[in-house]
């Protein structure tokens, strides 16, 4: 005689009783788990504390998920243990990937059906396979279902606690920028300890900033401009992790320890900007020792910037405070600035595009020394037009070179401000 098939009702049945019978050992089931979750997932690994939670969340899962079996609950409608998102906050925390929560739950996910299964063919032929059926769309829907929930835990806790991170070790930058540096070498420490990042040794101070920040949103932004950091670091060949700071959505204070004092490269710098795409920037300061080093670079790095701002839309990739330092010093009093520029340059300081092409022929001619050859290669020119436009910027400028003790360095200093700021009279 022929069995008949198993009706859903006994299917359910039959899931019931698989569940009935694995109560009794979940806490067997649940360490086992734990174990195999800490074995083969590496970033779940660690301190007693954090192995605990672990326990506690995949025994509050086993718990759920038989209670879910064993009264035919509609998985979508349980509340996800406080175990499971208290750990998925811990993990946040502790920046854990968290893609190593997903897989934790596919790993739970397979070894928990793997006992149910076992249960299950306990049973004659048929009805074995369809509680296992059930239990494999039951439990499915159950580690979807809280998935989404401890990702969402994880990810409002991760963007809390970078805030709340982000927020203190600011607070701790201002301290030191502001001269409220700890003397005593535990309280030091400290400080040392919440920046993760040492104050001794040689520093470049960088600001990164972007045209436009991501419209993702703040955390997006800050994550954006710390992977510029870490990639100018590397370029940098830095000690250890640089220091980010988010200023603003669209800027972060960065600071990378240096081996020495030497000038930082500015073409692999330009290199690892470009890597992250256009509109981003990096202005940096001179490499400098200790406390007192960590304030000035920081604050030439800010100068810097200032310099780059001021030339509008076509701002470099990278500006260094050792190449417009004296132009950073100017920026602090523009309309000042302006009427030395007049002063010095008298007409050739007009913002017309023809005494402009004369203005940056003088700039470079200078710059190279007086070079007619090394000017013309720099400009792309024949040497013959940057004799003509020498000479002619002379004429415009009403005076030849020299006229006074300081004049050619007063000169050099006006048309660099020219070059990065504007023509004296463009608002």
């Amino acid at each position: 005689m022929v069995e008949p098939s198993p009706t859903p009702e006994d299917a359910v049945a039959e899931v019931a009783e698989v569940a009935a019978a694995l109560a009794p050992h979940r806490a067997e089931v649940s360490a086992s788990i734990s174990d195999v979750l800490a074995s083969r997932i590496d970033d779940l690994r660690g301190d007693p504390a954090l192995l605990d939670l672990l326990a506690a969340s995949v025994e509050g899962n086993v718990e759920t998920i038989l209670h879910v079996l064993r009264h035919d609950l509609d998985p979508r409608d349980v509340e996800p243990p406080a175990a499971a998102m208290a750990y998925a906050r811990r993990l946040a925390q502790r920046e854990v990937p968290v893609n190593a929560l997903v897989r934790a739950y596919r790993v739970g996910q397979s070894h928990l059906m793997e006992w149910a299964f076992a249960e299950a063919a306990r049973r004659p032929g048929e009805a074995a396979a369809a509680a296992s059926q059930r239990i494999v769309l039951v439990v499915m829907d159950y580690v979807d279902h809280v998935t989404q929930h401890v990702i969402g835990a994880y990810e409002s806790e991760r963007e809390h606690w970078r805030q709340g991170r982000h927020a203190l070790r600011l607070a701790r930058v201002r301290d030191v920028l502001a001269g409220r540096t700890p003397t005593d070498p535990d309280e030091q420490l400290a400080v040392e300890t919440t920046l993760a990042y040492r104050l001794a040794p040689v520093h470049l101070g960088l600001v990164v900033w972007a045209d436009e920040p991501p419209s993702s949103g703040t955390a997006d932004a800050v994550a954006a401009l710390e992977r510029v950091a870490l990639d100018v670091g590397a370029a940098l060949d830095a000690v250890g992790r640089p220091l980010v700071v988010p200023w603003d959505a669209g800027s972060a204070w960065v600071w990378v320890t240096r081996r020495d004092e030497g000038d930082p490269p500015r073409e692999a710098l330009a290199r690892a900007v470009a890597r992250h795409g256009p509109g981003l920037h990096v202005a940096g300061g001179a490499p400098l020792a200790g406390v007192a080093g960590f304030r000035t670079t920081h604050d030439q790095a800010r100068r810097a910037r200032d310099v780059a701002l001021a030339s509008g839309t076509g701002a470099p990739a990278v500006t260094l405070f050792d190449e417009v330092g004296a132009v950073a010093l100017l920026c602090a009093d523009r309309e000042g600035a302006r009427a030395w520029v007049r002063r010095v340059l008298g007409p050739l300081a007009d913002p017309e595009p023809g005494v402009g092409r004369l203005r940056e022929t003088l700039r470079v001619f200078l710059a190279t020394g007086g070079s007619l050859a090394t000017a013309a290669t720099r400009l792309q020119v024949h040497r013959n037009t940057v004799k003509y436009r020498v000479a002619r910027a002379h004429e415009v400028r009403g005076r030849p070179l020299g006229s006074s003790e300081n004049d050619r360095l007063d000169v050099e200093l006006a048309l660099m401000a020219c070059a990065w700021l504007g023509p004296a009279d463009q608002p």
